[in-house]
C-alpha cells in the first residue's frame, strides 16, 4: 500500500522539469572537471561554455550552402556544353554570374577551385561577347567591371585571381587561348600592386580562421590579401562561425573582429568575482545570444574562478537562482492520517489486549544540521471505539472518580537522518527514532519514516508522507500496568522550510 501511495504522491506533486542550466565561464575555456562539479552543486547539472561560445556566432554550413555550390557546378557544366553554340558566350557568363553570386562560404580548397573555374569562364564569356574597346564603357557590362588602382578591369577575373594570387594557370582551365593569355597578364599586373591586410582578433583556443577556403596557421593575427572579392570564416569544434564576404582594394585593412574581446572577458570575470552581473555590454549580448540558440530557454549563470581556483557564480537570466548551501534547515510540518492502536489498558477490557482503529494529526518542527535531524512532534490519536481510564484506578470503590478519554495525546521527540537534505525542489527521506508519552498512561520509544515530495512551482514546500510507529509500556497506576501499548499511523500532510 505504501509504495502505491508514494507513487501517486510523486505523480501528483513532482515539480515540473526545471529549465536546463547554462554556465558561461568568463575565461578562454571552461575549467576542469572538479570546478565544474562544484558549480553544478549550485546550479544543478549544467552545460558549461566559455569565451569562444559567446564571441563566435555559429553559422554552420547548411544544405542551402550545399545546394548553391551544386547549382554553380550544374551551370558550369551546362556552360561548357553550350560554349561553342553561336553567340552563347554572353549568356553563359550571365548564368554563371547569377549562380556564383549566392555562394557565401568556401569550406576548403575544392570549393575555392570550383568557384575560381566559374569566374574564369564567366570572364571569358563576357569579354568574348563584347569588343575589347567597348567593354570598359558599355552600360551592359558595368556589373562585370571593377576599378583597381584607377583602372577598369574584368571583375570575374580579378576575383578569380584574388582567391589564390600565386596560382599557376594552365591552358586547360580556360575555354580559349585568348582568355588564358589575358588572365596571366592580369595576374602579373595585379601582382605589382600593394597588398591589402586581413587582420584577425585573437581567437579562442581551438578556433582557426579560414580565408578563401584555406585555413590559416593557428594563432595567425593577419594575412595578405590580393585586390578582389574574398571569403572568410572561423571554424571552432568543426562548426563554421563568423562568416565574412568582402571586397579588398590595394592597401586596405580588413578586420575579422570578434564580438567579445579577451579584455572584455577579463573585465567580466572581475565583475563576477565581486558578485555582480554588470558585465560589459558585449559580454552580456554574447551570453544572451548563446542562450537564445538553445532549444529550451536555459537558466543562465556567469562564472569565474577566484585566486584559489574555486568557482564563483552569479545568476544572470532565465530565472536562474543560486542554490546556496544551508548548513541548518528548520522545517514545519502538519499531517493528517490514521492507523491502529493496540493496548492492554483500554477501559472494560480487564487487562486484556485489544486493537482499535484510530485517526488524528500531527504538528512538528524539524531542525536539520546538514543531514542530521532533531525533531519534536505533537501528535493526537482519536480512537472512538475504545476508552482509556485516568485520574484513578478503574477498580476503585468509587467508579465516578474515574475519567475516560478516547483522545490520546502523543508528544514526542527524536533524532534522525535526512537522505538527502531537504533542499529546495528536491525529494528527500527522513528516518529517525523517537521517544515520547502516549497519554494518558504510556511511555516509550518509536520510529518514524517521512518522505518529502516538492510541490509544483514551490521549492520551499513538500508533500509529506509519514509512517509512524510507537511501542510503549503502560505506566504505574494505569490499567494494563507494565504491559505494552502500540500505535501505528500513516499520515499525509505538508512541510515547509522556515
Amino acid at each position: 500500500m505504501l509504495p502505491l501511495i508514494l507513487a501517486v504522491a510523486a505523480a501528483l506533486a513532482a515539480p515540473p522539469p526545471s529549465a536546463p542550466a547554462l554556465v558561461v565561464w568568463m575565461s578562454p575555456t571552461p575549467p576542469g572537471e572538479e570546478a565544474r562539479k562544484l558549480a553544478d552543486r549550485e546550479t544543478g547539472v549544467a552545460q558549461h561554455r566559455a569565451w569562444g561560445d559567446i564571441t563566435l556566432l555559429p553559422e554552420p554550413f547548411t544544405s542551402s550552402d550545399e545546394q548553391r555550390l551544386s547549382a554553380l557546378a550544374a551551370v558550369m557544366k551546362e556552360g561548357r556544353a553550350r560554349w561553342d553554340e553561336f553567340d552563347a558566350e554572353s549568356g553563359v557568363a550571365r548564368a554563371l554570374a547569377a549562380a556564383a553570386e549566392p555562394v557565401a562560404t568556401l569550406r576548403d580548397a575544392a570549393d575555392r577551385d570550383a568557384l575560381r573555374a566559374a569566374l574564369l569562364w564567366q570572364g571569358a564569356g563576357i569579354t568574348r561577347g563584347y569588343p575589347e574597346n567597348l567593354f570598359s564603357s558599355l552600360q551592359d557590362t558595368m556589373s562585370f567591371r571593377v576599378n583597381i588602382a584607377s583602372k577598369s578591369m574584368v571583375r570575374p577575373w580579378v576575383d578569380a585571381l584574388a582567391l589564390e594570387p600565386k596560382h599557376v594557370f594552365s591552358r586547360a582551365e580556360f575555354p580559349d587561348g585568348q582568355s588564358y593569355a589575358r588572365v596571366t597578364s592580369l595576374q602579373q599586373e595585379l601582382g605589382l600592386l600593394p597588398r591589402a591586410r586581413f587582420v584577425i582578433d585573437p581567437l579562442p583556443p581551438g578556433a582557426v580562421a579560414v580565408l578563401d577556403g584555406v585555413p590559416l596557421a593557428a594563432g595567425a593575427t593577419e594575412a595578405e590579401l590580393a585586390a578582389g572579392h574574398h571569403y572568410a570564416h572561423v571554424v571552432i569544434d568543426g562548426v563554421i562561425a563568423e562568416r565574412m564576404e568582402f571586397d579588398a582594394a590595394p592597401s586596405d585593412t580588413v578586420k575579422l573582429a570578434l564580438a567579445v574581446s579577451p579584455d572584455e572577458v577579463s573585465a567580466a570575470a572581475a565583475v563576477v568575482l565581486q558578485g555582480s552581473v554588470e558585465v560589459p555590454p558585449d559580454v552580456a549580448a554574447g551570453v544572451r545570444s548563446l542562450a537564445g540558440r538553445t532549444t529550451v530557454p536555459p537558466r543562465v549563470f556567469l562564472a569565474a574562478l577566484d585566486e584559489k581556483g574555486k568557482p564563483r557564480l552569479v545568476a544572470f537570466a532565465g530565472g536562474a537562482v543560486i542554490e546556496k548551501k544551508r548548513p541548518v534547515t528548520l522545517l514545519f510540518s502538519g499531517e493528517l492520517g490514521g492507523g491502529v492502536i493496540q493496548s492492554n489498558g483500554f477501559s472494560g477490557q480487564k487487562g486484556k489486549e485489544a486493537t482499535a482503529p484510530q485517526f488524528g494529526g500531527s504538528f512538528g518542527l524539524e531542525l536539520g544540521i546538514y543531514n542530521a535531524a532533531i525533531f519534536a512532534n505533537a501528535d493526537l490519536a482519536l480512537a472512538p471505539t475504545v476508552q482509556v481510564a485516568y485520574g484513578a484506578s478503574e477498580d476503585q470503590a468509587e467508579p465516578e472518580d474515574n475519567q475516560y478519554t478516547s483522545a490520546m495525546f502523543h508528544p514526542n521527540g527524536g533524532v534522525g537522518v535526512y537522505l538527502p537534505r531537504p533542499l529546495p525542489g528536491k525529494v528527500w527521506f527522513l528516518l529517525g527514532g523517537t521517544y515520547g508519552w502516549l497519554g494518558p498512561g504510556s511511555l516509550g520509544p518509536g520510529v518514524k519514516l517521512s518522505v518529502g515530495v516538492p510541490l509544483k512551482g514551490d521549492g520551499q514546500t513538500w508533500l509529506r508522507i509519514t509512517l509512524d510507529g510507537y511501542r510503549g509500556t503502560q505506566m504505574e497506576g494505569f490499567a494494563g500496568e507494565g504491559l505494552p501499548t502500540s500505535l501505528a499511523s500513516l499520515r499525509l500532510g505538508f512541510g515547509s522550510l522556515l
